[in-house]
């Protein structure tokens, strides 16, 4: 069996301020340790439910956060930036299940920690066939494109509540509970780190009872900027089609070619 956990750091237990993220900020060298507990507990509890292959993915900002030579053994890295599926790479349809380590809430979620997606100040809103996602919705789908259920979801309160409304059989390890975006109420760290192990071991067990998350073709991306100038630089994409002054969209064959076009709206409207 085997499990691939794509690894996020905002929902981290104790991850609260913009310098916990920030690899420039002298408090990221401990929120980088809480964030390898995290995934080292989702390891383990993997293994022990029978894994015999994990393949984790860093999944955050220059995605080089994890710290390699604290990794349980069991488990094989992706990290650096640039990759060609980003907060999936590597995904494919040899895995028994996705689980999804340190996840935060779409924009615009209330009491949310940190809530954004891809980019703080880049969009307000994602919709796939009018079915509004964040980072947790566009990865599943590309999950549910290889026929692999995500069974696990850590993070904030909010963000487990985001997880239950794609597939109420997701398990999740709610960390801390956001009482708004830069500040939380967060649970004992031990506690929380044992709880994603022993859920890990749930998840991957009941792997093949969770159906995986599939949006329905015809696929329609639409992408809402908060700026102005962000929608004319993503709208330079050959595919895309421009709804208002904030807002793009492009209709697509397959889940991969509609990842790959979000990649795309995210990088030409950066600034």
């Amino acid at each position: 069996m085997r499990i691939y956990i794509s690894a996020d750091m905002e929902g981290v237990n104790g991850v609260v301020l913009r310098e916990h993220i920030d690899p420039s900020c002298k408090e990221y060298d401990i929120a980088r340790q809480w964030m390898t507990a995290e995934v080292n507990a989702a390891v383990e509890g993997a293994v022990a439910a029978g894994a015999t292959d994990v393949v984790v993915n860093d999944s955050h900002h220059h995605m080089a956060n994890l710290l390699v030579d604290k990794l349980h053994p069991a488990a094989r890295l992706v990290c650096g930036p640039g990759k060609p599926f980003s907060m999936v790479q590597d995904l494919d349809d040899s895995f028994a299940a996705a689980f999804f380590i340190g996840y935060h809430a779409k924009f615009g979620t209330p009491t949310a920690v940190q809530d954004h997606i891809f980019a703080y100040s880049q969009y307000h809103g994602v919709w796939i066939n009018t079915i509004a996602v964040g980072e947790l919705g566009l990865n599943a789908g590309m999950a549910g494109h290889f026929g692999v259920p995500v069974a696990l979801v850590s993070g904030d309160k909010a963000v487990c509540e985001e997880a239950r409304a794609l597939n109420k059989k997701i398990h999740t390890v709610a960390v801390k509970e956001g009482r708004g975006r830069h500040n939380a109420l967060c649970y004992p760290f031990t506690q929380t780190v044992a709880a994603i192990r022993a859920e890990s071991e749930k998840a991957a067990r009941n792997a093949k009872t969770i159906a995986p998350v599939r949006f329905d073709p015809p696929l329609i991306l639409k992408v809402q900027f908060q700026k102005v100038e962000l929608a004319d630089y993503a709208s330079l994409l050959p595919s895309s089609k421009r709804m208002d002054a904030f807002t793009l969209c492009c209709e697509v064959d397959d889940y991969a070619q509609l990842y790959r076009s979000f990649l795309a709206f995210t990088k030409l409207g950066r600034v």
